[in-house]
C-alpha cells in the first residue's frame, strides 16, 4: 500500500506535457488517455500494442498508468505498467513507501516473486524522467523479466 501523495491537484500543464513530449512519442503505445477525463485529469494512462513488445507478450494490451505531484523539495509520482497476459508488474515510484531504498525506486512483481531496488534518475525535469523511465521499462526490464508469448 502506498503513501498517499502529500500534495494537492496533478498540475494539468504537466500531464499535457508528459502526454505530448514522452508517451505519444514512445513507439510501443497506441494510445494516451486521461484519467477518469481531460478536464478532471488525476492520471495518464498508456495503452501499450503488445505486438510492439520485445518480447510480444499475448493478445490484451498492456497499461502504463501515471500519476505525478509537483512538489517541494522532490515531485510525488508513481508510473505502474501491469500486462493482464503475463500478471508482470513494474512501478516506478517517488514517495515515501520505502525509504531505506532511497527518494525513488523501482519495484518488478512477476507471480509471487516482487524485486525493489533504489534508483536514481539522470534528470530532474518530469518529461526527462519519464523518458528514462520508459526506456528502461521497454528496453531493460521488459526483456530481462518476460519470456516471449
Amino acid at each position: 500500500m502506498s503513501v498517499p501523495h502529500p500534495g494537492g491537484d496533478p498540475n494539468a500543464q504537466l500531464y499535457e506535457q508528459l502526454k505530448r513530449d514522452v508517451l505519444e512519442r514512445a513507439p510501443q503505445v497506441e494510445l494516451v488517455e486521461y484519467v477518469p477525463n481531460e478536464i478532471e485529469a488525476r492520471s495518464l494512462r498508456a495503452t501499450v500494442d503488445p505486438h510492439r513488445l520485445d518480447p510480444p507478450t499475448g493478445p490484451e494490451s498492456p497499461e502504463l498508468t501515471v500519476k505525478w505531484y509537483r512538489q517541494t523539495p522532490r515531485d510525488w509520482f508513481h508510473v505502474d505498467y501491469s500486462d493482464p497476459n503475463t500478471g508482470f508488474h513494474a512501478g516506478w515510484h517517488q514517495d515515501e513507501d520505502h525509504p531505506d531504498l532511497g527518494y525513488a525506486h523501482v519495484q518488478v512483481a512477476v507471480g509471487d516473486e516482487t524485486d525493489r531496488r533504489g534508483v536514481e534518475f539522470d534528470h530532474e525535469t518530469p518529461s526527462l524522467v519519464l523518458w528514462e523511465i520508459v526506456e528502461s521499462l521497454f528496453e531493460e526490464v521488459l526483456p530481462t523479466y518476460t519470456e516471449p508469448a
